[in-house]
């Protein structure tokens, strides 16, 4: 995969990730895109019927609505049992050994390490986070596009640094989805961005 490529599918993976809107069925109905997707995807070890998943079912109003419903009962925010896509709910609030909070070793939090991290990265990089994401910056949506914005235009290094401090959860992101018995657009969507992350991860260790 060239940088480009890999900039195209995390924003790709991003928009997967993201509440259904008819920008992401429109982005599907690209005749390119599947091939193009179970080329790459059968690289890193996954079966064709993995992709072909992501579009089945065609590009309509009733898609949206079954899609929708299918977020909101994985991700959705008011729901008890739903699955966060948020970064710092998945790792210690702080690891700052100073830090005085008595909850700053609890996970499942809003707005710890990793949120504060990407709003300094957003900073330098005068990136604008958009309102309904401002208590999550670093919610997966906002790391992918951030990841895909790496790719396109930063030093290698920068892009592998980023992976390692903001993606190492999104196994247990993954594991979670795959327990809930999801819609297979999740979870055709997720295991593909994860077996994405594991090539790349691969690719740091050579």
């Amino acid at each position: 995969m060239t940088r480009r490529d890999k900039a195209s599918f995390c924003a790709l993976a991003a928009m997967l990730l993201a509440p259904p809107e008819e920008m992401m069925l429109a982005e599907l109905d690209q005749d390119e895109l599947l091939p193009w997707l179970e080329v790459h995807s059968v690289r890193w070890g996954a079966e064709k019927p993995l992709v072909a998943a992501l579009f089945s079912g065609g590009h309509n109003e009733d898609r949206l609505s079954e899609l929708m419903a299918a977020y909101d009962n994985l991700f959705g925010q008011w729901n008890g049992a739903a699955i966060s896509l948020v970064e710092s709910t998945y790792k210690p609030w702080s690891e700052d050994r100073d830090c005085g909070m008595v909850f700053a070793k609890s996970k499942g939090l809003l707005m710890g390490d990793s949120a504060v991290h990407m709003n300094e990265l957003y900073s330098r990089s005068e990136v604008e986070v958009p309102e309904r994401l401002k208590s999550m910056p670093d919610h997966i949506v906002l790391i992918m596009e951030f990841l895909s914005m790496l790719y396109d235009e930063a030093p290698e290094e920068k892009a592998r640094c980023f992976l390692e401090e903001h993606l190492d959860w999104f196994p247990l992101l993954r594991a979670h989805v795959e327990a809930a018995v999801p819609h297979p657009f999740y979870e055709s969507a997720v295991t593909l961005i994860d077996l994405f992350l594991r090539e790349e991860q691969k690719a740091r260790e050579v």
